[in-house]
């Protein structure tokens, strides 16, 4: 096996947890969470796991909010995560935001229109999707750098043409892994940002900025679930279509509850039509239900060991 290169390797199912490719004292991991819900019980397996191999070798954990989405995120679910985290007794080096990176995505995305290797495409979603099942090439695939940057300026103008247009990364529209069948990098959102405000009206895609700040922030080890596996092959080909440094993914099981839903979109449903009283509901697998359901602040201290 080629140490140098990224490897994906899958949790093995014995009491000491192995991190390949480690080196004391330059292990770097990041918590990664969207704020656009609580954190449930899911996460908290997620973070724990960071952190357990943040201080196995020596290394360091940061806390980063994916807040690409404006759609759905606000500053008062980064609040309660901050608060859970504490809670939990997590211990992590920084806080950053994807969104601190906004302007560094949009010169990369720039780069890679001008480089032949990013588009700009108008057709319509459902469209888009077919075509990808279908591996058919767009028709906006050969567009000439010099029209995708012009539809690339109206996305940032937000414009009514700009807002039927998304930049997608030019990949491989024939292969057997859909995701890389030219991913979508950006898209239109007039929306203000709950941090920044209406300063953007282009948001970059969670696929497009994850692997392009893992690599800026130095992360060593992307710790992701296996829900995600076959978008791996995608991660590591758009670090190669950046020219970025490659960062390690390590794979571990999703948590899944009988008769719970571990999903943020599906637990904020019942908050939104009043089936529960909020997301500190004492039903919710959420660490704010589970504490109002009558676990002690001190018992989660048990969950460490």
């Amino acid at each position: 096996m080629d140490l140098k290169k990224p490897q994906v390797v899958r949790a093995r199912k014995r009491p000491e947890v192995y991190l390949p490719h480690a080196e004391m004292g330059k292990v770097r991991l990041r918590f990664a969470p969207e704020p656009s819900g609580c954190l449930h019980i899911g996460h908290i397996k997620a973070v724990l796991l960071n952190q357990n191999f943040a201080q196995k070798f020596d290394g360091k954990q940061i806390m980063r909010f994916d807040d690409t989405n404006p759609a759905k995120e606000n500053n008062e679910y980064m609040d309660k995560i901050i608060e859970v985290l504490k809670t939990m007794g997590i211990k992590y080096e920084e806080v950053t935001f994807t969104s601190d990176y906004f302007p560094q995505l949009m010169d990369m995305a720039v780069k890679l229109i001008k480089e032949g290797k990013a588009f700009v495409d108008d057709t319509p979603r459902e469209q888009m999707q077919s075509e990808r099942m279908a591996g058919i090439d767009s028709k906006c695939r050969n567009n000439t750098v010099a029209e995708n940057i012009e539809l690339w300026n109206e996305m940032i103008a937000g414009s009514d043409r700009g807002l039927q247009c998304c930049l997608r990364g030019k990949l491989n529209m024939q292969d057997p892994n859909k995701s890389l069948r030219d991913p979508v990098y950006y898209r239109c959102n007039p929306m203000p940002h709950h941090r920044i405000g209406p300063k953007y009206k282009i948001y970059p895609t969670y696929d497009f900025a994850c692997p392009f700040v893992d690599s800026i922030q130095g992360i060593t080890h992307a710790l992701r679930s296996s829900e995600y596996h076959d978008r791996n092959a995608q991660y590591f080909r758009i670090q190669d279509t950046m020219g970025l440094r490659k960062v390690h993914i390590y794979e571990f099981s999703r948590l899944n509850m009988v008769f719970t839903p571990l999903s943020k979109r599906k637990l904020l449903w019942f908050v939104e039509n009043g089936i529960v009283d909020g997301w500190d509901d004492a039903r919710f697998p959420t660490v704010q239900g589970m504490l109002r359901r009558g676990l002690k602040n001190g018992c989660i201290d048990t969950i460490h060991t």
